[in-house]
């Protein structure tokens, strides 16, 4: 039989959008219940302890100086945070040749370079000109919504082997999805959103600057904690049924009658809940449009962080490979030490088709071939696709294929009868990242608090 309560509003999951909410409503005075269908807390963050209890992060870990929300939580937590590590020389791979540089700049062509930077300009250049809550209304808004990013950069004049191979791997990194299927204006909407396209790429002043202590999930576990019996996990919502008067939200081991719900899912996720009265189509097309890609994070984990003191920062790349991106993810206490290393749509897709122990041997070789042989010998390696998990379907944020944001972006934010939405795809300021959830969570409690 399932457990049934009575609250203001019920909370449909608990990522750091569901959980932001969640709080803010409970500090005003009101009552919630939180459902969630993992058994964990977080959603696409997920932080793990070591057998040694040092905390990794297998999802979303990364925090810019500009996300002041989630430094807010942090704060009201307790919880500290530290300085992603930069330094030494970081590796760029192109066919084999492994190139050492520091700072931004890669070791490539001038040529190269400038066609690199004259891209990012215009990127930025369009992007300032979007109305951040309402980036369909811009002037060239339908014409940036038909073109696709591949079109796009195929038209950019980034042609140059390595420049053109760099450029369409991090912007792929991005959206986490073929680049064939993502509307440019989505893409100028998330540039829009974090200031510039180079904040985006960046660890020293960008969005790969900091990292938790106890990791990401650190502020998310003390938010749930706060909240306590409130939070409900196991508990997938399966219906949300509108009865004029109250809304009915069901799963299999909770059953919750609230004035107000909060959907805090990605929205792949919110195709899978019965809605009544039904969705329209329109809301229903947005939805199926707006789609999370494959993205793979690779955690390789060492007694120390070896490459530090032979010189290297643990940044690398090379597009297209076992390992296209790698950061150094080494707790605040100095040990283990930690590459994190990413794999971006297509690319991940087919490291992950590969037999186990042969991914496993390309990944250490690829390593090994970066940062020295003490890297083909790890104490640990998790993996995590993260298209496959169930609860999630893909990272970091869903993309919008050309077309539905002109047409249908209207309804991100617009809530459906006492149905309210929240999650880093609603999001306009830090839209995709940490901070843009928690964002999304206040934005959502203060809908609700301005009605009851």
């Amino acid at each position: 039989m399932a457990e049934r309560i009575e609250v203001d509003t019920c909370v449909v999951g608990a990522g750091y959008a569901g959980l932001t909410a969640a709080r803010r409503l409970t500090q005003a005075g009101t009552t919630v219940a939180v459902l969630e269908a993992r058994d964990r807390i977080g959603g696409r963050i997920w932080t793990q302890p070591l057998s040694d209890g040092s905390p990794v992060d297998r999802g979303g870990a990364w925090l810019g100086p500009d996300h002041d929300a989630i430094f807010a939580l942090a704060r009201e937590v307790d919880v500290s945070t530290y300085k992603t590590w930069v330094h030494g020389a970081h590796l760029l791979v192109d066919h084999g040749r492994i190139r050492r540089y520091t700072g931004l700049i890669p070791k490539i062509s001038p040529l190269a370079i400038v066609t690199i930077a004259l891209a990012q300009l215009r990127i930025d250049r369009m992007a300032k000109g979007l109305p951040v809550d309402a980036p369909w209304t811009a002037k060239h808004a339908l014409e940036w919504d038909s073109r696709s990013v591949a079109d796009w950069i195929a038209h950019c004049r980034v042609r140059t082997g390595i420049a053109h191979d760099l450029f369409e791997m991090a912007v792929r990194g991005l959206m986490t999805g073929d680049l064939n299927e993502v509307s440019l204006l989505h893409l100028l909407a998330l540039v829009r959103g974090h200031g510039s396209i180079n904040t985006l790429f960046s660890i020293e002043g960008g969005a790969q600057e900091n990292m938790v202590e106890g990791g990401a999930g650190e502020i998310a576990r003390r938010v749930a904690a706060a909240l306590g019996d409130a939070v409900h996990l196991d508990s997938p919502v399966t219906s949300v049924t509108d009865t004029r008067d109250r809304v009915v939200v069901q799963s299999e081991r909770v059953v919750v009658s609230a004035r107000h719900v909060i959907v805090a899912l990605p929205p792949a996720l919110t195709l899978e809940i019965d809605f009544d009265p039904a969705l329209p189509a329109d809301r229903i097309a947005l939805y199926r449009n707006s789609v999370a890609g494959p993205e793979s994070k690779t955690l390789v984990v060492y007694d120390e962080p070896f490459w530090r003191g032979e010189g290297f920062s643990g940044q690398t790349s090379e597009p297209d490979s076992v390992a296209e991106v790698t950061l150094d993810a080494t707790p605040a206490a100095g040990r283990p030490g930690v590459v994190a290393v990413f794999a971006f749509s297509h690319v991940a897709e087919r490291v992950d088709a590969m037999h186990e122990s042969d991914r496993r041997q390309a990944l250490l070789d690829a390593l090994a071939a970066r940062l020295g042989p003490r890297a083909a010998r790890p104490a640990e390696v998790i993996e995590t696709p993260w298209w496959k998990e169930v609860w999630t379907r893909g990272c970091s944020m869903a993309h919008l294929t050309p077309g539905p944001l002109t047409r249908y972006g209207h309804l991100i934010r617009e809530p459906f009868g006492r149905v309210h939405w929240a999650g880093t795809e609603t999001a306009t300021i830090s839209h995709g990242a940490i901070d843009g959830a928690v964002r999304s969570g206040e934005r959502a409690a203060a809908e609700i608090l301005n009605r009851l």
